[in-house]
């Protein structure tokens, strides 16, 4: 077939299928669905006895659950989902067996009709699927449907984008198919326009030098659409997300290497074989900061999975430790001194936790509540002998000095919060408020309160008001907090029952310390449904003690877990990837990713100082929005106070939609976002801007390379470096001295 009818083609049976979908009947709701429903209203009212049974009877009531769960989780089945007319599918493939071709359209929904040759399967769960996600065009193919053998040939494999039940794009081996505003159909080269930024520009055939977003215009306007994430994925990406669910998944990549795609397709698979095992109330996402974590929350509803909590770790531990505590109304320190957060973030703390916890344990008269495992945090923190001993095994990341200046430091703090809950009990040792506290929140639709919550919380047990500031805890405290209590009260609750997740994604765990990955593993069931994803190169915390992988999971107890690498760069070119890996040098991973897009060079401009960079700047991006008014572009600098002024200026020269990002406030529209670099790690812009790239900004240390790298990995198309004064030291000698 000639190239120019691959669209002509697609068009006529997307109107097959249209027409097709027209006449056939509603399917009937599947009996599995009511059978379900019936398991879940069971589940529902054993859960509603519990609450109120005496204590004699939990473990009947528990017990009868658990079997109920065990024989709906049996006897599930993936239920068919009603094709949606407006965009039935998003691939095409067409399959020869025995000299039989057929058409296979790969969608989100099911609907089945031989007769007149019209095949929609969903991707999560129809076995034919897999041929689109392991196979190029041409390719012969082995696998094992149903029991039976099954050989053929992929002969044709396309990604297509339909919308309003309009064909909007085609991508095909021989090419990218564009309709254009006056429907007729314009061709680009494939690997022109793979995985294009927002504005489809990547489809740009050479740059000048000192043009900032060129590109063909036409495809530029009219290739707005892309295809559904789903049609991107790589074959080891799907292995992934339909990976067992039970046990721990590991995946480690480079910037732009689909982690993220990776973990919430796999919740949205669980949740779509399992309804009722995975619920969406029952996993949780949680993330590196809010912009992130606003993102995520607005992706997974679109992959059918509404209701899925997104937390940032520092929001949920701190709303956590409140219901767990909820004597301890102290404010955080802001001013807390580095060798604190490198000693609170030690992964020497897991050990020395627990094993004060077992030792608070094995007396006879051990209580097992909220204020012993307070006692057994301040015990932890506040015995220097064991404190050195414990990192002493663990290796270096604190000198004698800085665990001296740090241990007299927590001494301080935890002997004055422990001796005001001391006077505060009045001798009634056996009282724990915390379960006076989760059962007032239970009934709550949100049980974590809100940080700025003045409820009766702030009276101590002796009705006198506590002052909120008579103590101060590190915002490190949190997580140790929690993790005493759980190794000596037992679980986190929510309400009276156990806070349990039938599956955690975490995404960034590099920024997570050890301890605070083991107070979330340990709020999963005993199947430790689990995704941790994360790149060491990304990080932006160098003293939280997460070294590498493998001792982390060592750390956690997990060393036997195999890490699974992603090797593929979808996000940058090659242009930007290359620039990335070189600012990070002796830090970058001895293999490098496969950047399999080529692009625009990476190109540094020099001033003497700001003003004249802010001015070339305000000359470029004033024509860039006029040729591409949504497009997306970040100037990042290292510094808040550099932002401003860029922005500033910026904002005097009338660049039209500027925004001044300060708290991860992003609202993902087109236009400007001027911020620094902390604020955008795991988010993505067409065009990036650095600026102030010199050597008081970026010197040549471990911190200003990580940074350096995740700022330069957000550009999806094309990366500018702006220095003013001299360069630093990290960047390639090619772009300065070209």
């Amino acid at each position: 077939m000639s190239d120019e009818l691959i669209p002509q083609e697609e068009e006529a049976l997307l109107g097959k299928v249209l027409a097709n979908l027209a006449t056939a009947p509603r399917p009937a709701r599947e009996p599995a669905a009511a059978m379900q429903q019936d398991y879940a209203r069971q589940l529902v009212e054993i859960r509603d006895e519990i609450a109120e049974a005496r204590l004699e009877d939990v473990p009947a009531l528990i017990a009868q659950m658990e079997r109920i769960a065990g024989v709906a989780n049996r006897r599930a089945e993936p239920l068919e989902v009603p094709v949606d007319p407006q965009a039935p599918y998003f691939a095409h493939l067409r399959l020869v067996e025995q000299g039989k071709a057929r058409d296979v359209l790969i969608g989100r929904g099911t609907h089945i009709d031989s007769k007149s040759g019209v095949r929609i399967v969903d991707w999560r769960h129809a076995p034919i699927s897999q041929l689109y996600y392991r196979y190029p065009e041409g390719a012969s193919y082995e696998e094992r449907f149903g029991g039976r053998e099954v050989e053929g040939e992929v002969t044709v494999r396309r990604t297509v984008t339909i919308s309003e039940r309009r064909l909007l794009r085609v991508h095909a081996p021989q090419g990218v198919f564009v309709k254009k505003a006056d429907d007729t159909w314009k061709q680009a080269s494939a690997r022109a326009t793979e995985l294009s930024g927002g504005q489809g520009s990547a489809a740009r055939p050479e740059t000048t030098k000192g043009v900032l977003g060129v590109g063909l215009e036409v495809d530029q306007r009219g290739d707005r659409h892309l295809p559904e994430i789903a049609a991107l994925l790589d074959p080891r990406q799907f292995e992934l997300i339909s990976a067992p669910d039970s046990g721990v998944v590991v995946i480690q990549g480079g910037a732009g290497s689909g982690k993220t795609t990776i973990g919430l397709h796999r919740i949205a698979f669980l949740s779509y074989r399992s309804p009722e095992r995975f619920r969406a109330d029952r996993m949780l996402v949680v993330t590196y900061g809010k912009a992130l974590s606003a993102y995520i929350s607005e992706v997974l509803p679109a992959l059918g999975v509404a209701g899925v909590k997104v937390v940032t770790f520092q929001d949920w531990a701190t709303k956590r430790r409140k219901l767990a505590f909820p004597f301890l109304k102290a404010k955080f320190d802001e001013g807390t001194p580095s060798a604190v957060t490198r000693l609170k973030k030690h992964p020497a703390l897991l050990s020395l936790l627990r094993e004060r916890a077992d030792r608070h344990l094995a007396s006879p008269r051990a209580k097992k509540n909220a204020r012993a495992a307070l006692g057994v945090w301040a015990e932890a923190l506040t015995d220097l002998p064991a404190l050195r001993a414990a990192i002493a095994a663990h290796g270096d990341l604190l000198t004698e000095a800085e665990l001296t200046s740090a241990h007299r430091w927590c001494s301080e703090r935890c002997l004055a919060l422990v001796e005001q809950q001391d006077r505060e009990r009045e001798g009634d040792v056996d009282a724990d408020p915390s379960d006076a506290v989760n059962a007032k929140w239970e009934e709550r639709e949100d049980d974590e309160p809100d940080d700025d919550s003045t409820d009766d919380r702030s009276i101590g047990v002796d009705g006198v008001h506590v002052e909120d500031d008579a103590w101060r805890l590190d915002r490190e405290d949190d997580a140790l907090l929690l993790r005493a209590y759980q190794l000596v009260a037992g679980a986190l609750k929510k309400g009276k029952l156990p806070l349990v997740y039938d599956h955690l994604f975490v995404d960034e765990a590099q920024d997570l310390s050890p301890v605070e990955l083991s107070v979330l593993l340990s709020t999963t069931t005993s199947a430790r449904s689990v995704t941790l994803a994360g790149d060491t190169a990304q990080k932006l915390y160098l003293d939280n003690g997460f070294r590498d992988w493998k001792q982390t999971l060592a750390d956690l107890g997990m060393k036997h877990l195999e890490i699974e690498p992603l090797r593929i760069a979808y996000r940058s070119t090659r242009e930007v990837v290359e620039v990335a890996r070189e600012v990070l040098g002796p830090l970058a991973d001895p293999n490098p990713p496969d950047a399999p897009r080529t692009g625009a060079p990476v190109e540094s401009h020099v001033f003497p100082q700001q003003g004249a960079a802010v001015a070339f700047l305000a000359d470029v991006l004033r024509p860039l929005f006029q040729r591409e008014p949504r497009a997306s572009v970040a100037i990042l600098a290292r510094f808040p106070e550099q932002a401003d002024a860029y922005f500033d200026g910026l904002s005097r020269s009338e660049v039209p939609g500027l925004r001044r990002v300060r708290d991860q406030d992003f609202i993902f529209k087109s236009g400007i976002d001027v911020t620094d670099v902390r604020q955008v790690k795991g988010l993505e812009f067409d065009y990036v801007v650095l600026v102030d790239v010199n050597a008081q900004s970026y010197p040549a240390d471990d911190t200003s390379r990580h940074l350096l790298h995740i700022a330069a990995t957000r550009a999806a198309h094309q990366l500018w470096i702006v220095v003013t004064g001299a360069p630093s030291p990290l960047l390639p000698a090619r772009l300065i001295d070209g």
